[in-house]
């Protein structure tokens, strides 16, 4: 299980598995690669969505927000409420993955910000829930974050998620 905060200034958190995207682009990839902008103007963001190479989450506020990575068979700790959920993001894990700031992607540089996340090599389905925990008026947050919950599958799972999802969960109630 991985649990860490996580520094949002690009308006999204992205989970990857580094090796097999290098892979798919040649091996490598030059620093200052504008993945982002190949991804959301040609196929390719689709179809790294659909190999499982990329699990993000889209068009959040820029904020640290709680960090959970942790298995379907691993228990819950999310607390509060759970605002938002996006599934089925498939995934793949040949080497191990990394989190980071959405910024990864557009402007890539081998290792900046990522953070190390422990999991086993297969092919996952992923969801994906925002959650946040309000003070005792509900006007304040106390805490706010995303939990992906990784589901081991036989074969890579088709990719039900939808990437325009709102998954917002700042705001306030004041």
């Amino acid at each position: 299980m991985f649990i860490e905060t996580i520094v949002v200034d690009y308006n999204g958190i992205v989970l990857f598995e580094p090796y097999l995207l290098r892979r798919r682009y040649g091996g490598a990839i030059e620093d200052g690669t504008n993945l982002f902008a190949l991804f959301t103007t040609s196929d390719d963001g689709d179809r790294v969505l659909e190999e499982g190479l990329i699990v993000p989450v889209l068009a959040i506020d820029d904020s640290p927000y709680k960090v959970i990575v942790r298995r379907s068979s691993e228990p819950e700790i999310v607390r509060g409420t759970v605002v938002a959920e996006n599934k089925v993001f498939p995934l793949r894990v040949a080497h191990g993955l990394v989190i980071a700031d959405l910024v990864v992607l557009r402007d890539w540089t081998e290792g900046l910000g990522w953070k190390p996340v422990d999991v086993e090599p297969g092919n996952y389905g992923v969801t994906v829930r925002g959650f946040r925990l309000l003070d005792a008026t509900g006007c304040r947050i106390v805490e706010a974050g995303y939990e992906f919950i990784l589901e081991p599958q036989d074969a890579l799972p088709v990719p039900t998620a939808d990437v325009g999802k709102n998954m917002r969960v700042m705001w306030s109630a004041a």
